[in-house]
């Protein structure tokens, strides 16, 4: 079955960090939790939701930006950063999982409805992720992010 829902880490949550950082305020800069998010040095020093087609991914969101900002006196917000292709993320899809799609690497889209999903129409020159299981019955991709789509991979050890 299709599916909808935020995307979240499954499971290598041991792979990620999470720091704070000043959210971006703009309308399309404000993220939602299961939000993919850029660090934009262009932007102020911000993290921002990222844009159609990421061809870098910092981090996943696990808060409301607009609201979480106003209850740390610096303004900035934690963020889940994706520093390795270990994580296993969980994705939604317009598309039902099938055990064919193990194996395939897929590009991700946000839907109207703010929420990241595996897009299995985006291949080749816009693939983020690898699928490397499915539960179809609950209609989930599991994915682990491609190392040339993270904007923070390898840096695990620099940082604490």
């Amino acid at each position: 079955m299709a599916s909808d829902f935020p995307a979240y880490v499954a499971q290598g949550a041991e792979h990620t960090v999470v720091r704070d950082y000043t959210p971006g305020q703009g309308g399309t800069e404000t993220f939602i939790p299961g939000d993919f998010v850029v660090f934009d040095a262009g932007v102020g020093d911000d993290m921002i939701r990222c844009g159609t087609n990421p061809a870098s991914i910092a981090g996943i969101s696990e808060v409301n930006s607009e609201n979480h900002r106003v209850i740390t006196a610096d303004g900035k917000v934690p963020i889940r950063l994706l520093t390795s292709t270990h994580v296993l993320l969980a994705l939604s899809s317009a598309t039902t999982p099938a055990a064919s799609h193990i194996g395939d690497s897929y590009g991700i889209t946000r839907t109207a409805g703010g929420h990241w999903q595996l897009d299995t129409t985006k291949t080749a020159g816009t693939s983020r992720m690898r699928v490397v299981d499915v539960d179809i019955t609950n209609g989930i991709f599991y994915c682990r992010p491609h190392a040339n789509a993270l904007q923070f991979a390898d840096v695990e050890a620099t940082i604490s």
